[in-house]
């Protein structure tokens, strides 16, 4: 905690002096060319990825374990001869209908 408080210090020490002594420099004709052609020797400045680069990167990812999941899943639903039938199908709803009128008439 100290070791910050004295960089702090230290700091503030070093911009105080830099903002009183701004009066004594004196500044050339060509300082905005100066100015102009260290920007340009600097470069661009590296951007951020957005939101969907990100999300791409973790859809491409995941991309190969999901589809052997789902061809895992198809295999072992074909292995085990799990077909919807009609009239499986049929007698559920039927079931679910004489329920609900069970309940609605007391019947």
């Amino acid at each position: 905690m100290k070791s910050s408080r004295n960089q702090l210090e230290r700091l503030t020490n070093i911009l105080r002096q830099a903002y009183l002594g701004k009066e004594r420099i004196e500044v050339g004709d060509q300082w905005q060319n100066n100015v102009m052609v260290r920007i340009r020797q600097m470069g661009p400045v590296a951007h951020a990825p957005g939101f969907l680069p990100t999300f791409e990167q973790l859809f491409w990812r995941l991309a190969p374990a999901t589809s052997l999941l789902t061809l895992a899943l198809a295999g072992l639903t074909i292995a085990i001869d799990f077909v919807f039938e009609y009239d499986l199908f049929q007698l559920l709803l039927n079931a679910v209908e004489d329920s609900a009128l069970v309940h609605l008439f007391g019947v």
